[in-house]
């Protein structure tokens, strides 16, 4: 911290002063800083903030272990159906035919979309 030269500043001088002697602006600050504070937070607020961020903190990172279980899963169906596929001699069209392997295919891709655009939009904020 820079000390003050009074020799080359007399209105800081003057400031000094008036904050010693508790004039002007000063009295006020002076006057509420002389009684104690009225207690206004209960003792245990510190605790019960870092509680509730704790807890908003496990609830953010709970949708995104759930996706990433979801998209594992899916990804090992589909690598299921690849090795079922290898295994016969059932064709790919066939197996694209199955409504049930679209609508797999579709969830993933807009997860995955909406992840993606969701992270681009952070990123820009």
């Amino acid at each position: 911290m820079k000390d003050i030269d009074f020799r080359h500043d007399p209105a800081a001088e003057q400031e000094w002063q008036a904050q010693e002697r508790r004039e002007g602006p000063y009295a006020n600050v002076a006057r509420v800083a002389a009684h104690p504070m009225e207690p206004g937070l209960p003792a245990d607020f510190a605790e019960r903030v870092a509680g509730v961020a704790q807890a908003r903190a496990r609830a953010l990172r709970q949708p995104a272990r759930l996706e990433a279980w979801l998209v594992g899963l899916m990804v090992a169906v589909m690598l299921g159906v690849g090795v079922a596929v290898g295994a016969t001699d059932i064709s790919l069209g066939q197996l694209a035919a199955q409504p049930w392997l679209l609508g797999l295919g579709a969830c993933l891709a807009l997860s995955q979309g909406l992840d993606w655009a969701a992270r681009r939009s952070r990123r820009a904020r």
